[in-house]
């Protein structure tokens, strides 16, 4: 079947995702005893906020009451990881390439509320989304099948139409769970030649189903 939709990750696909740059743009190398980026990023009152269960500001409140932040403290945390929201310079020009080809370009991004109108405000790459999945609205994160197939529903596309970039292996294993093609992301380079393994070619234009 041929792929129509090219299904972006956000997070290390188009910016970067760093929790460690965070805490180290945070407190230098002076992070407090016995705390890790994986506490602060991987852990349950991150992944409460990703689900959209508590706002930022609620995050910093968690954040000071478990590690013993003071409000400086952890807002300098906030603060840092909207400065570290890099754009991976490469992956907007293959996005608009493919658009300009004819394909169908989506996300499935376990994301914020406050972080993706962050990323609304500072860059231009969301309006080329033809349509989005953000856990954060459906209290739910990858690689669950429902945000997968919360995609596809919502905007009619055909999962094996559909091939998903992601940054994590068990990502692509949940697209793939639902019918879509994937591959794990590493560069916009091996991204396009991957796309291209199976037919996607962001300069040739996409012929009419």
């Amino acid at each position: 079947m041929t792929i129509r939709n090219v299904v972006f990750d956000v997070g290390n696909v188009i910016v970067r995702w760093e929790p460690e740059a965070i805490v180290e743009l945070a407190f230098g190398k002076d992070l407090p005893d016995g705390i890790t980026s994986r506490d602060l990023f991987g852990g349950d009152i991150f992944r409460a906020v990703n689900r959209g269960a508590m706002s930022l500001t609620e995050t910093q409140r968690m954040y000071a009451e478990r590690h013993g932040f003071d409000r400086r403290t952890a807002d300098r945390l906030i603060e840092a990881l909207f400065e570290s929201l890099h754009l991976i310079e490469e992956t907007p020009p293959l996005m608009r390439r493919l658009k300009a080809a004819g394909y169908g370009i989506y996300a499935i991004t376990d994301n914020v509320h406050e972080i993706v109108a962050y990323l609304r405000g500072r860059y231009d790459f969301w309006p080329l989304f033809d349509g989005a999945c953000v856990s954060a609205d459906h209290a739910t994160l990858k690689p669950d099948p429902r945000m997968y197939r919360w995609l596809c529903e919502t905007y009619g596309l055909v999962p094996e139409e559909c091939v998903f970039l992601d940054d994590l292996e068990k990502n692509i294993a949940g697209a793939k769970a639902v019918g879509m093609e994937g591959f794990v992301f590493t560069t916009t380079a091996q991204a396009e030649a991957d796309l291209r393994s199976i037919g996607v070619d962001p300069d040739r234009k996409l012929a009419a189903a």
